[in-house]
């Protein structure tokens, strides 16, 4: 078995929280002793409810919040280990996607200038290719024509289009993994459809790895490869997609899926106990 891209080894992440004599040195845990790991070309779903972690354990991941306690291995290094050098790549294989498309996005900025800054940071561009390189980038992503979208500010996009950019930015990169924290949440569900069906497009594409942070088991069952449930800060269980969404073992992952929208009324009946 190949070694995992990234890896959490018991991590931690607590807060302070205030009271009315001050502040405590420690206060809630976010994230509690929480291993997991992913390998490239698989899909992770972390899944739970508003307020378990898992947006608190996806910053950890990405390198912009240090862990409390625990640590997070890339390629089985420590990242707080990497050189300068090695911090390059790993920021450039690893790669975010946030929830609110449109606070993502420089709202100063137009769109070609927003993915040229990108590809000449890496140097994947130069000024006499990068208009180009910019335009199968938002090609790539269902923007076409490109031309219609290189001088737009993101104000002046759709929510859908503005997620589109956002993950437009992410691969210009060719990264190896992109953590996506709520991808679907802020859109309307005929877009959300879309959205998901080109992560889907670009995972089998770009042999591309997925964390996707989800509270939404439906998109989990469509996209992951492995599931894992988070609960009050805890991983309370994991394991492939297929088993934990058809074999539910915790009460916790149990009440998920028992909360889970269906078009089938029967199947709704039976999951309140009326049949």
């Amino acid at each position: 078995m190949t070694e995992p891209i990234l890896a959490a080894r018991s991590v931690v992440k607590s807060f302070a929280k205030g009271r009315w004599q001050g502040w405590k040195r420690q206060g809630v845990r976010a994230v509690d002793e929480v291993d997991i790991e992913v390998r490239e070309g698989e899909t992770l779903a972390i899944v739970g409810e508003s307020g378990s972690g898992k947006s608190s354990l996806a910053r950890i991941l990405l390198g912009l919040v240090p862990p409390t306690s625990g640590e997070i291995l890339y390629r089985g290094r420590p990242i707080e280990a990497l050189s300068a050098s090695e911090k390059r790549v790993f920021r450039r294989e690893i790669q975010p996607v946030f929830q609110d498309p449109a606070s993502s996005l420089n709202p100063r900025m137009r769109i070609e200038t927003t993915l040229g800054h990108v590809l000449a940071r890496h140097g994947l561009a130069t000024p006499a290719t990068m208009r180009q390189v910019i335009a199968e980038r938002l090609e790539s992503v269902g923007l076409t024509p490109a031309t219609d979208y290189l001088d737009r500010y993101p104000h002046q996009l759709s929510g859908g289009q503005q997620q589109r950019i956002a993950i437009a930015r992410a691969i210009c990169l060719e990264p190896k993994l992109v953590i996506a924290d709520e991808p679907l949440s802020s859109l309307d569900m005929s877009v959300q459809a879309q959205i998901l069906d080109l992560l889907i497009g670009l995972k089998r594409r770009l042999s591309l790895g997925l964390v996707m942070i989800s509270h939404d088991l439906n998109v989990v069952a469509t996209i992951a490869d492995r599931v894992a449930v988070m609960y009050l800060g805890k991983i309370v269980e994991a394991g492939p997609a297929s088993e934990v969404l058809s074999r539910p073992q915790h009460s916790y992952t149990k009440s998920l899926l028992a909360a889970r929208l269906t078009a089938d009324p029967r199947l709704a009946r039976q999951r309140a106990g009326l049949a």
